[in-house]
């Protein structure tokens, strides 16, 4: 007979991930963004003159991936990318007007989905503390750090 994986913590982050994603494109949809885009647009505003490859690095990203969502972001208007006056082979990042605009409505949205988040979780257990929550999570999301050098 084999064990049951209903209770696995990958499962339900895989589950519980999926859902908000689902629930952030349908928001986010409203603004011409969706939930794999929002996160440059609040990188870039908060460090303008951002690498793309910076912005890799540092969020563990697959550089593929950040240059598809970086020439979507030009394409749609939010996001312009400037030459680096010290290496003439990258980029900075900066927000257009657009760009800036939307920043607000993106942080009001994620504001009000993390209220529901804990809302929900409180529901379950009063003694909810979001802070060490966020540290497991963040613990969980460095795991496999360099995993593939030992």
């Amino acid at each position: 007979m084999t064990e049951s994986r209903d209770n696995s913590i990958h499962k339900w982050l895989m589950i519980a991930s999926r859902q908000v994603s689902q629930s952030l494109d349908q928001q986010l949809a409203e603004i011409g963004l969706s939930a794999s885009q929002y996160f440059y647009i609040l990188k870039i505003h908060d460090n303008p003159g951002l690498t793309q490859k910076k912005l890799g690095e540092t969020e563990f990203i697959d550089p593929g991936n950040v240059t598809r969502a970086v020439k979507q972001l030009i394409t749609q208007g939010f996001v312009k990318r400037h030459p680096h006056p010290q290496d003439k082979r990258a980029y900075q990042l900066v927000l257009t007007d657009k760009g800036t605009t939307v920043y607000p409505q993106i942080l009001q949205i994620l504001d009000a989905e993390e209220a529901k988040l804990i809302t929900g979780i409180k529901a379950q257990d009063s003694n909810f503390d979001q802070k060490s929550f966020v540290n497991a999570l963040r613990t969980m999301s460095h795991i496999h750090d360099n995993s593939d050098e030992n």
